[in-house]
Formats: C-alpha cells, sequence, structure tokens
C-alpha cells in the first residue's frame, strides 16, 4: 500500500481492512507513508510485544495494550487526515463476534478507529482472546472473514483489487493452534467452527480470487507475495518484517507496471 500510495495515490470508493491489514488501510487513507512499517519495527525491536514467557499473562504473548500504548504516544495516526478520507471513501473493519463467530463490519470514525484496530486483530490463544466492541466482544476478524470478496460484493463492487499477505492461489490447512481453540470453544458452535472449517473456507475463497471474476462483469485482481512471507509467524524480528515489506513493494510495483501496459 505503500508503493500506490507513492504511484496513485489510488482513491477506492470502499475498503475494507481485516487484522493487522486494518492498521494498513487507516494508514493509506490518512497517507502515513510507511507508518506499518515502521511502528511494526519499532515494537519488534524493542521485545516488548510478543513475549513468549508472558503466554498465561492476561494478555498472552502478543501484548495488544502495549501496541495501543505506543500508537497513542508515539505513532499516532492522522485522525483529521482519515476523517476527512472518509468523506470520499468508506472504510469498514472486520471483526469476529466472540459468542456467534460470525463477521462483523464495523465503520470506525473518530477516536474509535484505535478501539477498532485493536478489536481486528485481536488472537484467541495469542492475545487477551477477546475485547469489547460497544456492546460486544470480539476479536480478530480474520477468522470469520480472511478474504471480504462477498462483502466487498454486496456492497456494490465491481472492481476490485485485492492486496494480500499470502501467494496467491495458495492453500492453508488447520493449524495447531486451530485445532487447539476448536476444542477450547467447543460450548460456542459458532466460534467452534471457524477453528475447525475455517481452513476449507479460506482456502475456496483463495480459489474464487484466482478466478479473477464471476462472469457477472464484476472483476477482481491481486497484489499478492511470489512466496510465502518470512514473518508469517510468532517468531518474527524487525529483519523479517523488512525483507517481507521490500517483496510487497515488488509484488506492488510489478501489479502496477501491468496497470500502465493494461
Amino acid at each position: 500500500m505503500d508503493a500506490l500510495m507513492l504511484l496513485g495515490p489510488m482513491r477506492f470508493q470502499r475498503t475494507l481492512g481485516v487484522s493487522a491489514g486494518a492498521m494498513v488501510m487507516a494508514s493509506y487513507l490518512a497517507e502515513q507513508h510507511k507508518y506499518f512499517i515502521r511502528v511494526a519495527r519499532e515494537l519488534l525491536g524493542a521485545g516488548e510485544f510478543i513475549r513468549f514467557s508472558a503466554a498465561f499473562s492476561d494478555e498472552g504473548v502478543m501484548n495488544l495494550a502495549h501496541l495501543k500504548r505506543h500508537v497513542m504516544v508515539h505513532a499516532p495516526l492522522d485522525m483529521n487526515a482519515l476523517e476527512e478520507a472518509q468523506r470520499t471513501t468508506q472504510a469498514w473493519v472486520v471483526m469476529t463476534h466472540a459468542e456467534t463467530g460470525k463477521a462483523m463490519y464495523v465503520q470506525p470514525h473518530a477516536n474509535a478507529w484505535l478501539n477498532a484496530l485493536v478489536a481486528s486483530a485481536t488472537l484467541p490463544m495469542w492475545t487477551r482472546g477477546q475485547v469489547k466492541w460497544k456492546e460486544d466482544w470480539v476479536f480478530d476478524g480474520g477468522y470469520s472473514d480472511p478474504l471480504p470478496l462477498d462483502k466487498a460484493l454486496d456492497l456494490g463492487g465491481q472492481r476490485i483489487l485485492v492486496v494480500r499477505t499470502r501467494p496467491s492461489g495458495d492453500h492453508i490447512t488447520q493449524s495447531t493452534t486451530d485445532y487447539l481453540a476448536s476444542w477450547w470453544f467447543q460450548d460456542r458452535p459458532g466460534v467452534n467452527k471457524l477453528f475447525e472449517e475455517g481452513h476449507v473456507a479460506y482456502n475456496d475463497a483463495v480459489d474464487r480470487l484466482f478466478a479473477g471474476g464471476d462472469g457477472q462483469g464484476r472483476s477482481w485482481e491481486e497484489i499478492a507475495p511470489p512466496v510465502p512471507l518470512s514473518s508469517d509467524s510468532m517468531r518474527v524480528g524487525p529483519t523479517e518484517v523488512m525483507s517481507d515489506y521490500r517483496l510487497g513493494l515488488d509484488a506492488a510495483l510489478t501489479w502496477w507496471s501491468r496497470q500502465l501496459r493494461a
């Protein structure tokens, strides 16, 4: 998105952000170049954000309270610019309802943005597990709708750009964490299903994306890395994040060059 910000910036009628992608979306709308990579490197470099020794603490391995404090004090989002952007671009953050497992699509404004970003990135088993959004308990939107193509179509999208962190066409399997979470949430059938069958739904969405359209005049494209990211795990540092950032820049530039030739 940093590449598109400098080359365009591209203007969108609507945007949807999921998990960490919600913060990328917010910084793109606010036109804060290199915002996400700066925050990621600072947090990982300090060693306070991800700590396996804190696995059984209230915050868990990934300390979202620390993330929120860091952003508020050291890397505030430009709320005025974000609010101005929302005059012409509708922005949704995807969350998962902690009781039903259903996807929620919220449109944060003003000071609600930071709470929405934390809510969308709250990982069961790794962070505090769930946070309060208004009257609902929620967690990471990536579990209920990691690739919100259907939502984009429901909102009226005709030409859709999907920016991803996994290679195009790449399938996943049920992870060990998902298996444990499915056991942990046996008392919540809707949430349990996300962890038991979520990888199947994800792979179906991947295959639909790969098709590039639906034959009804609606089309979509992907900007995706050519190989799996180095930072796609909890054991990650500034070096891995920077390597993936460069990979993302290259993927975006490659996509942009194809648009110029089209």
